[in-house]
């Protein structure tokens, strides 16, 4: 074939021999070139395309925050898939999506999307309805609707997963203000509380919009770590195992804006809030203590029954180790500073009994584990309160009532609230102060000395009438050293 060649015309000959000599002409002097059927999707430097492939078998992207009825989940996923072609996607849906995603990449592309329906059907099965099932890399990356990827963002988020495994690593979306919060679980007073943290940088939870890098481990450790409102369910979840959240000064690019008009905005509102008092319910949070210091109540009002269900000897709260509902006290507060205002306008001698008689003494207040207030007053005086003699609600909604056994009276919140506050009367006979026809274990009769006269003492935001020693006072009802003991054992005191 070279013979052919040299036999050929002379002119050829230079053609041939000019190709040859631009060709290395290129090879040395000029970078080579890759040509590819498609836009190249992976870096250009072997190495980063080595990372390239690696982060697609370290980390599976999850969504999770969208609205089904507005959304830029498919764009989202595109970005993920043009840098990543090999990553996994899990949608995560709470039902079958409608109206259905508009890919515009092929089925090829999309060979590594699975769009996951959450929604309980009678043909799932168990493993069909946890996600994590579908995950086998160690990392998972939450991103949130309207998010394009950066590679070098993306890489970072990797390197600091690596090399604080013990935590999860955080970076905002567009230009969105991430706001770092402190959280406190607070159980036993049903209550949760948030706070601001000034560095910025190690966070029990975050506000914003933002992805979210977590090992794959630390969910399988979660009870819920895919429930909605997310990821405010899951940030309640790591606090209390003390995984923190390291946030990173990167940040991934916005998406297409979502949610214009107002009628999406009010929708999408509802439906956080709905979630949220959903999870709050299952979780027993009655009270949410914001950065700020404002409280959300998600109890018990003037509407609805109170939280916990009628007492047989101890209330279920402390079979449960925690203590009265704050939305409760609150209101068990309003009535018996309504029930004493009445009272004492009536002209009525009236004074804080027993366990609000002792939560004065201690802390001014009601004790976090009763389940009513008691006010002692001279049975002679009954006839001076007319709600006392009629019964029924008053002007203000809260409903008089007397027991049906024994001789004292009850006060009520509302006719739905059945939280209340206890009027016990008493007896003057030859100096003693007797239980007028009626029976509570912790009461007994006392001296009338201790009634001449009336002191005040600090309650609930008011001045109370209390009887002149309260210390030997409540030594009498309860036993010797009354309020140590109740500062010891609390609300065994009561309920042994």
């Amino acid at each position: 074939m070279l013979c052919r060649l040299l036999r050929g015309r002379l002119t050829f000959k230079v053609y041939i021999l000019l190709g040859i000599i631009a060709i290395i002409i290129c090879g040395y002097l000029i970078p080579p070139y890759k040509f590819y059927p498609i836009a190249p999707v992976t870096s250009r430097s072997l190495v980063h395309s080595h990372s390239t492939r690696h982060l697609s078998k370290l980390v599976t992207v999850v969504f999770r925050q969208f609205e089904d009825f507005e959304n830029d989940i498919a764009e989202s996923v595109q970005s993920f898939v043009a840098a990543y072609p090999n990553i996994p996607v899990l949608i995560l849906c709470e039902r079958r999506q409608y109206p259905p995603f508009q890919f515009s990449a092929t089925n090829v592309t999309l060979r590594n999307v699975k769009i996951i329906s959450l929604e309980f059907r009678l043909d799932t099965t168990p493993g069909d309805l946890n996600p994590l099932t579908y995950v086998s890399t160690e990392y998972i990356l939450f991103v949130p609707d309207a998010s394009r990827v950066s590679r070098r963002v993306f890489q970072q988020m990797a390197v600091a997963a690596t090399t604080y495994p013990t935590q999860a690593i955080a970076v905002g979306i567009g230009n969105t203000r991430l706001v770092c919060q402190q959280l406190n679980w607070g159980y036993a007073d049903w209550t949760l509380h948030y706070s601001k943290d000034s560095s910025k940088k190690l966070c029990d939870a975050l506000q914003g919009q933002h992805a979210l890098m977590i090992k794959t481990s630390m969910l399988q450790n979660i009870p819920k770590p895919f429930a909605l409102p997310f990821p405010e369910t899951l940030y309640l979840q790591t606090a209390i195992r003390n995984i923190k959240v390291q946030v990173l000064d990167s940040k991934f690019a916005a998406g297409r804006s979502v949610l214009k008009t107002p009628a999406s905005k009010q929708k999408a509102s509802k439906r956080l809030r709905d979630y949220r008092t959903a999870l709050y319910k299952e979780l027993g949070v009655k009270a949410v203590v914001k950065e700020d210091g404002r409280v959300q109540w998600y109890g018990c009002k003037r509407e609805t029954q109170r939280c916990f269900p009628p007492v047989q000897r101890t209330p279920s709260y402390v079979l449960a180790g925690r203590n009265t509902p704050p939305c409760c006290l609150r209101n068990i507060r309003r009535t018996v500073v309504h029930v004493l205002r009445a009272l004492l306008q009536a002209g009525a001698r009236c004074w804080l009994e027993t366990t609000s008689l002792l939560g004065a003494v201690m802390r001014g207040d009601l004790l976090p584990w009763v389940e009513y207030a008691e006010i002692g007053i001279h049975a002679s005086d009954l006839s001076r309160v007319s709600w006392l003699q009629r019964g029924g609600p008053d002007n203000d909604g809260f409903v008089w009532e007397r027991a049906t056994k024994g001789h004292y009276y009850r006060v009520a919140y509302s006719a739905t609230n059945r939280i209340y506050v206890l009027i016990l009367p008493f007896t003057s006979r030859n100096g003693t102060m007797w239980p007028a026809d009626w029976v509570l274990a912790h009461q007994r009769d006392f001296p009338e000395r201790h009634l001449h006269p009336l002191a005040q003492i600090q309650f609930v935001g008011h001045q109370a009438p209390a009887p002149n020693d309260a210390r030997a006072f409540l030594d009498l009802k309860l036993g010797p050293n009354a309020v140590e003991k109740s500062d010891i054992i609390g609300p065994k005191l009561l309920y042994p």
